[in-house]
């Protein structure tokens, strides 16, 4: 299912880890409490001045980013250690020849086996890919290279569009079929129009990479330069058409009911009924496009572009969807592309870490089933579920004691807050892969069928009721979500570990890391896109219209600040993308306070750990948590296409609106830590 969640971090196949990387320091009364990391620190920085260098710019000094890795920080390398747990999980899976077949154990199991055997693949070069090259090549007109795309998106190569499920806003608690834009090789639009010199060489480098790589499939070097020609004009046009994705973030721009007639009617010469047919779809589904201006592209392509290029395209499509499933060169061309140029990242990771992500990615709840036995004890989902109440509770009060909110919108502002749905760990009810047929034999085969089933699951949601324990992550995923249609906030237990969270650490490193995730979860019930959404789910609008400008007044401020956050000359955050994202990290600094300093009502105020205060130590833990060394690859490619900040903002940007975190570390007036302009919004 499509659920358009609202994201704590961008994090593709990060998992946390359980290893504690906190330092000990002694507390009133003996007891050990785990407080701030003190070699981490750069003393010599003014905490007003950069609070990110302060908190943790020792570690990043003494901690260079592996050649492997995008970004860095004791997150990040415990998103990479916890793969040494789950290595132990599939090894032993591996092992063990006599698991029942059907049972997750043997599904895992053989697939990492399978995946871990690159000899085998060598072996097989690109011979995977002839019975789709062969079926695209056969087909005689349009209608027939339809049928072989709807067979492309059956294992997940989703172009030029993508139909899934996705919660309906206008009848909330069903899942309606979603229809999007899709079938961009670069990482937005910007990247095909825009004539910046980095947006010339990236297009540069395309037409190199896609040369490349027909070539590894046996074309000769003026066809595979031919037909990278092809993609890059084909891939401009729908680039063209699309829209940004700062624009993207507005829900009401991307809200298009429309009936299966008038689908027909907006891309004509696209075989809808057969597509719907091969998907079992019934025509009168309820229906959404995202985006109508992008599907007429589409349309006037398959009427006009020959079928000789449409052709190169799906090729080019396919082997770009799968490359990571293939021969040695083809992931290496992938890697050069993808992973150095627009990334940064110098070193491929190693096979078994690959196939570790590639299992979590594919069958991640069989996996996850097993990480959390092992791995996430009740002792900290209590907690965790303590921690959220508190925050939940803080927020409950700050809405309450709004000046700029008038008496009805806190009314149903309450409302919604009342509503939130919390999961915490893993799901209540696994999915089930007994019918997932997998061998240690053939691992391209394997993978597609783990692609199947992710695409089957998601289509067998459409036109039914929400399932409401469904989850849109892996519980060993390192990460968190709103969900705007379900107004439910979630923590799978990858991110519920150190540095973020430790049932050891003292509460006000717990509330100053993991607590303000909480808070800016919350916050994203309220930021620019899910204020937009009631307490069931439904795009509607519950504030007054005075109250509205209020609020989308103080959300400008946020959004002026971020523009002003330069990566390099010439180049900056986009505020009105980062927006949600940033009003979370502001909402969530200051909802985490307000919880900590409620968690301590009525008791004796904690002793200072490693001389730091309990306020202090709050701060430190988002900055130590959120200090990510990030390559100036991975953050130009951010500052275009992801709606979160770098982590320098993150760290830097909401505490320097905040009076809390001045008064922390004496800060004076006119202290950049300290903004003139102070953008408060929750």
């Amino acid at each position: 299912m499509q659920i358009r969640v609202l994201l704590f971090l961008a994090f593709s196949g990060a998992l946390a880890s359980a290893q504690n990387f906190s330092s000990s320091s002694p507390a009133a009364g003996g007891a050990s409490v785990k407080g701030v990391e003190l070699g981490d620190m750069n003393r010599s920085i003014d905490p007003c001045t950069d609070f990110f260098e302060y908190a943790n710019g020792n570690w990043r000094a003494q901690n260079p980013i592996p050649p492997s890795m995008v970004r860095w920080s004791r997150r990040w390398r415990s998103g990479e250690t916890i793969k040494d747990d789950i290595k132990v999980i599939l090894d032993e899976a591996s092992a063990n020849k006599s698991a029942a077949p059907g049972g997750t154990e043997r599904l895992i199991g053989d697939y990492y086996g399978s995946c871990t055997d690159e000899g085998k693949i060598n072996a097989a070069g690109m011979k995977p890919l002839e019975p789709w090259l062969a079926e695209i090549d056969a087909a005689k007109d349009t209608t027939q290279l339809q049928r072989v795309m709807a067979k492309l998106h059956d294992i997940g190569v989703t172009v030029p569009f993508a139909l899934g499920g996705a919660l309906n806003p206008h009848e909330p608690g069903m899942v309606m079929a979603d229809v999007s834009a899709n079938g961009l090789t670069l990482p937005e639009r910007n990247y095909y129009v825009g004539t910046e010199a980095r947006f010339v060489e990236a297009r540069t480098k395309l037409v190199e990479h896609v040369t490349k790589m027909f070539r590894l499939m046996g074309a000769d070097e003026a066809a595979s330069a031919a037909a990278a020609k092809t993609i890059l004009d084909m891939e401009t046009h729908l680039a063209q058409a699309a829209q940004d994705p700062a624009s993207l973030r507005d829900p009401k721009v991307t809200d298009h009911k429309t009936s299966f007639a008038e689908l027909q009617a907006m891309a004509p010469h696209v075989q809808w009924v057969d597509y719907f047919d091969h998907l079992h779809l019934a025509h009168d589904v309820a229906l959404n496009v995202q985006e109508p201006k992008f599907l007429a592209e589409v349309d006037r392509q398959m009427a006009g572009v020959p079928l000789a290029d449409w052709k190169t395209y799906l090729k080019w499509q396919l082997l770009n969807s799968v490359a990571q499933y293939l021969s040695s060169p083809f992931v290496g061309e992938d890697f050069a592309f993808n992973g150095k140029f627009l990334n940064g990242a110098t070193e491929l990771k190693p096979r078994w870490k690959r196939c570790a992500e590639s299992t979590d990615e594919l069958f991640g709840e069989a996996l996850g089933k097993e990480y959390v036995a092992r791995h996430f004890p009740p002792e900290a989902k209590a907690k965790m579920q303590d921690l959220i109440r508190n925050t939940l509770a803080a927020m409950h009060d700050d809405i309450i004691t709004l000046p700029w909110m008038g008496e009805e919108t806190k009314k149903r502002a309450l409302a919604k807050l009342a509503t939130f749905n919390v999961k915490v760990g893993y799901p209540d009810k696994w999915k089930d892969y007994s019918h997932v047929s997998v061998s240690r034999d053939n691992f391209w085969e394997d993978a597609l069928a783990g692609r199947r089933f992710n695409v089957d699951d998601d289509r067998s949601t459409i036109g039914k009721p929400v399932d409401r324990g469904r989850w849109g992550m892996t519980p060993p995923t390192s990460n968190a979500y709103y969900n705007p249609f379900l107004n439910e906030i979630v923590f799978p237990a990858g991110i519920l570990v150190p540095p973020a969270f430790d049932v050891n650490a003292s509460d006000a490193m717990n509330y100053g890391a993991i607590g303000v995730v909480i808070g800016h979860e919350i916050s994203h019930g309220f930021d620019d896109e899910g204020s937009q959404y009631d307490e069931l789910g439904a795009l509607k609008n519950w504030w007054t219209d005075d109250d509205l400008k209020k609020f989308q007044d103080r959300g400008a401020c946020v959004a002026r600040q971020f523009d002003n956050y330069f990566i390099e000359p010439g180049v900056h955050h986009n505020g009105k993308l980062v927006l949600g994202e940033s009003i979370g990290d502001l909402g969530g600094a200051r909802i985490a306070f307000k919880a900590y300093q409620k968690s301590l009502e009525g008791k004796p105020r904690p002793a200072n750990v490693d001389g730091f205060t309990p306020e202090q130590q709050f701060f430190i833990a988002w900055g130590q948590w959120r200090g990510d060394a990030i390559r100036i690859e991975t953050q130009r490619v951010m500052v275009q296409s992801d709606p979160h900040p770098i982590g320098k903002f993150r760290v830097n940007g909401p505490l320097s609106n905040l009076p809390e975190f001045q008064q922390a570390f004496s800060c004076k007036a006119g202290s950049e830590m300290v903004r003139a302009e102070r953008c408060e919004v929750w």
